[in-house]
């Protein structure tokens, strides 16, 4: 619990300041506005508030490119069976970096948006399928697998394969639902129905 309680109160603290000081200025919460840009370019909050705003977005992003750069560099080391200390592991170091660097560049020139069509279509799936497919799974796994085990805990939600079978069902629908919108399948079909 404290180790998750600093980051805790780190995304309730960044809410509050956000929404308490975007949330009073007109038209500010329609679709498209960036409350976060809003703070840094429009004065909200004073200077020193949108100056926060910018040194915070950074360290957020240098923290992710480091853990992604770490995280990958770990990656090829187990898949290319190299070592991860010592001297084999400093010989290979700059043909690591350059293998965890080197391909998002390259993407990066041939297509500029791409971290934005990403993260838009790692949230639409990635966390969908994290989130709402995987943890009835294991309940499912877990409850009703092969394996004759008692459970350690009674079932905290009632009727059994209902609700799970409700949840892969709400999921499924949600994943296909975003997976047509990407495709623009909506856009065709109202086209089609309403002209």
């Amino acid at each position: 619990i404290l180790g998750t309680g600093m980051p805790l109160i780190m995304f309730l603290a960044w809410n509050a300041i956000i929404l308490g000081n975007v949330v009073s200025m007109p038209g500010a919460l329609q679709d498209g506005v960036s409350p976060i840009a809003l703070l840094q370019n429009e004065g909200i909050g004073g200077e020193a508030l949108g100056n926060l705003v910018g040194v915070f977005s950074e360290l957020a992003v240098t923290t992710s490119l480091i853990g992604f750069i770490y995280g990958l560099i770990d990656g090829l080391t187990d898949v290319a069976n190299l070592p991860t200390k010592g001297p084999d592991f400093e010989k290979w170091k700059p043909a690591l970096f350059a293998g965890t660097l080197v391909p998002p560049l390259l993407l990066s020139f041939g297509n500029p948006d791409i971290f934005y069509n990403a993260l838009d279509y790692g949230g639409a799936f990635g966390v969908s399928t994290l989130f709402l497919v995987l943890p009835p799974i294991m309940v499912w796994k877990l409850r009703y697998g092969e394996e004759n085990r008692s459970l350690s805990v009674p079932p905290m939600v009632p009727f059994g394969k209902i609700p799970l079978g409700s949840l892969w069902k709400a999921a499924g629908t949600l994943i296909i639902e975003q997976g047509a919108e990407k495709l623009g399948v909506f856009e065709f079909l109202q086209k089609i129905f309403l002209e």
